[in-house]
């Protein structure tokens, strides 16, 4: 149930204010902290997943944050069930930002495995689980967004795609893949007003992992949240077709920061594709 905010949040510059998106996957962690950032800085936010109960809570909770959520139940992977329900959102008024939190369990991607030992099931069903719910859900938000001349649709996966990792299994392809896409949809849908940019952020493990970039320690996921803010925001308004990266400054390390010592373990939140 959509309720209004308990407290209004006056004295408060919001970057989205009047602002509506769309999150799906948002029963996810990831889409979880993108949701409440998103409606921390003004945005009415339409929260979808699989998880129910999970969706509702965080319709809860960004509410008790002083915003405004609409939660439902969205299967992001069914092309009739994500177009119903963006053209029931878009009736009600515009979409001007979507973002996809849809994430890839490691151990569906055979992370670890050698490619000589690789079942090429696990790429192929990978890229058509990831991708094909990606796509959807960003081309049903550009349909709505290009007769309205405006939109902003963003898209995240791991460093992956660029990084060159050995034994990554489908994260590499999926996350380059992801990549792709974006630019081409920038291209694509420019000319109607309507932005896409991707998110290259490091990849936020659930268990223990090695990592090395510039700053020396895990980037968080509010980070990540931050960046998709302001990517939906007016402020990125000449932002389109880039990759942007949020990783610490993982790619491109300097003999200084590389001499720092071993690499060091630490624990962070999730996994991206």
């Amino acid at each position: 149930m959509t309720r209004p905010p308990d407290r209004p949040r006056e004295g408060k510059t919001m970057m989205l204010s009047g602002k509506r998106a769309l999150v799906f996957a948002a029963d996810e962690r990831l889409a979880e902290t993108v949701a409440r950032h998103l409606g921390k800085q003004g945005a009415q936010v339409w929260v979808s997943g699989l998880d129910t109960e999970a969706v509702e809570a965080l319709a809860e909770k960004i509410h008790a944050d002083g915003g405004e959520a609409h939660p439902a139940t969205v299967d992001p992977s069914d092309p009739h069930h994500v177009r119903e329900y963006v053209t029931a959102v878009a009736s009600k008024g515009p979409v001007d930002v979507c973002f996809n939190g849809f994430e890839l369990p490691t151990h569906a991607a055979g992370v670890g495995v050698p490619y000589r030992d690789l079942d090429p099931t696990v790429l192929t069903e990978a890229l058509g689980e990831v991708i094909g719910a990606q796509f959807l859900t960003a081309r049903e938000a550009a349909r709505v967004m290009v007769p309205a001349g405006r939109g902003s649709i963003v898209t995240v996966a791991s460093t992956n795609g660029s990084s060159g990792r050995p034994h990554t299994g489908a994260l590499g392809a999926v996350a380059g893949a992801l990549e792709a896409l974006a630019r081409s949809m920038a291209t694509e849908y420019g000319p109607s007003g309507v932005r896409v940019n991707h998110i290259r952020a490091t990849r936020l493990s659930s268990g223990p992992m090695y990592y090395e970039n510039a700053l020396g320690r895990p980037v968080t996921v509010d980070e990540v949240a931050a960046a998709v803010a302001w990517l939906s925001s007016d402020a990125s308004g000449g932002v389109t077709g880039q990759v942007i990266e949020v990783s610490g400054g993982e790619h491109g390390l300097s003999e200084a920061v590389a001499a720092r010592g071993p690499r060091r373990e630490r624990h962070v939140e999730l996994d991206l594709p």
